[in-house]
């Protein structure tokens, strides 16, 4: 057997290279015709209108170069099927499934060295998603006609609530990119007591995020004492060199929203969600329970895609392969009803118990329509 499964092994690893590139490639490719104007379209500032088209050519091959692992993240599931697929319909293309039966060799154990390739395989989704994608955020969250510049589009900070119930905004926020950390402009802070009365007042022209202190360094700096509820006179203003709290660039993204949440690692989702004032719960709650199901999900769709495809006589092969769109089409698609409906609770008691829930759902209906599958075959 152990010819078998090699032999088995080395075909499945050779269709999921190729299926890989052909999902990942067909995916850039429908990406760029739909978003073809905003990736040759030069930026507006005046430095960088001399774009020639041999540096556009370039920007747009660095910047789906970076977006290959997040796309690999979302294909994952669908480029092991495939691979799947295409090994086990050759062995009955071919008719060496005809001699492999003959010899007493069971379809379940034909199988088997597939569907646990395809467990293994998950290790490089979690890799991915937990090691290298976090490190590629600041680039993987600029849009497509911000690739031509190294800072990511700025925007106004309104009203973030740190720890202690103070309120900070800023006139322009610039995040993380390769021309520098983050960086907020006209910072301005109005710290309030337990019983939300404003008792100070922070100010800078400009702060900058110092990631190894987990501060923001302020250029210059200002601190006032306001008149507090127990009378006495104000304190004169106060230079400031830091200003220090639980408002980090992640915090900030997080209050934003958007793919921000998507892209951090589970370690990172936790520590947000174990702060006192959190920002964007539900979008934390589902990343993180989206991100524990996945991996069970591709092996679900491995499990439906094998049985199906297993056809003992060639004849038949059609009829195989549309049986495994009709069976892991409806997985995916509760798949993907189930992140748009998992940051949605239906009432605020639900806030913590439905993202896992509807994350969980799509693993109850079709993991037990997967081992039925697998039960049924005729071997």
């Amino acid at each position: 057997m152990k010819i078998l499964d090699r032999y088995l092994l080395v075909n499945f690893l050779k269709n999921y290279l190729i299926s890989f590139l052909v999902l990942v490639g067909l995916y850039i490719a429908l990406d760029m015709v739909f978003s073809f104007d905003e990736l040759v379209e030069p930026p507006k500032s005046a430095t960088a209108m001399n774009l020639t088209a041999l540096r556009i050519v370039a920007d747009i091959a660095s910047y789906y170069a970076v977006q290959t692992p997040l796309i690999f993240a979302y294909l994952s599931g669908m480029i092991a099927v495939v691979g799947a697929a295409f090994t086990l319909l050759r062995l009955s293309r071919f008719n060496e499934l005809t001699a492999i039966l003959a010899a007493g060799v069971s379809l379940r154990r034909v199988a088997l060295p597939i569907v646990l390739a395809g467990v293994a395989l998950n290790g490089l989704l979690v890799a991915d998603q937990e090691l290298l994608i976090p490190q590629l955020i600041p680039r993987l969250i600029r849009s497509h006609d911000e690739m031509h510049v190294p800072t990511p589009r700025s925007y106004a900070v309104q009203m973030i609530r740190d720890e202690r119930n103070g309120l900070l905004s800023a006139a322009l926020y610039t995040p993380a990119g390769e021309s520098g950390p983050a960086k907020m402009d006209y910072l301005d802070v109005v710290e309030r007591d337990d019983q939300l009365r404003p008792r100070g007042h922070l100010s800078a022209d400009s702060a900058v995020w110092d990631d190894s202190a987990k501060l923001w360094r302020l250029t210059k700096g200002v601190h006032v004492t306001i008149l507090g509820a127990q009378g006495g006179r104000p304190d004169s203003p106060q230079p400031v060199a830091v200003y220090q709290s639980d408002i980090t660039p992640d915090e900030i993204a997080v209050w934003r929203g958007g793919q921000y949440v998507q892209l951090l690692p589970i370690r990172r989702i936790d520590e947000l969600l174990r702060r006192p004032k959190s920002y964007g719960t539900p979008d934390l709650l589902r990343a993180k329970n989206l991100r524990l199901t996945q991996p069970i999900i591709n092996v679900i769709l491995l499990l439906l895609a094998c049985p199906t495809v297993l056809a003992r006589e060639p004849g038949s092969l059609k009829t195989s392969v549309m049986r495994c769109l009709l069976l892991c089409g409806p997985c995916m698609g509760a798949v993907f009803l189930a992140f748009q409906l998992a940051a949605s609770p239906p009432s605020p008691q639900w806030a913590y118990l439905w993202p896992a829930l509807v994350a969980w759902l799509p693993i109850f209906i079709f993991g037990p329509i997967s081992v039925w599958l697998l039960d049924t075959m005729k071997t």
